[in-house]
């Protein structure tokens, strides 16, 4: 092959690979940008699940509270701290080990 052929075939060769190097850093850019939706996905997700578990918990507590309020005579008047020593001295005679005992549903009075 003469310098000429050559240089055009070099040429040729060079052309081919900044066009595939061009496809590929476009295929890079596009994985690269889908990696970045489902990381935001992700996080959506994670704070999705966290609101709602502290929406959860705090409606539990709430009910919770109007449950005492409803039993305790006049509750309002108690302070957190009084009512706190209430509630410690109900339940020191019970067992150590209830933890998670199970109640049935016909606890209703």
């Amino acid at each position: 092959m003469n310098e000429e052929a050559k240089l055009i075939n070099i040429e040729s060769d060079y052309e081919r690979a900044l066009v595939e190097r061009e496809a590929i850093e476009a295929e890079l850019k596009k994985l690269t940008e889908k990696e970045t939706q489902k990381a935001h996905h992700i996080n959506t997700l994670r704070n999705r699940y966290k609101e709602e578990k502290r929406r959860s918990r705090t409606h539990r507590l709430i009910e919770r509270g109007a449950i005492l309020e409803s039993i305790l005579p006049d509750a309002e008047s108690y302070s957190n701290e009084q009512i706190k020593h209430i509630l410690r001295v109900a339940f020191s005679s019970l067992p150590v080990n209830l933890k998670g005992a199970f109640f049935h549903d016909d606890t209703d009075e």
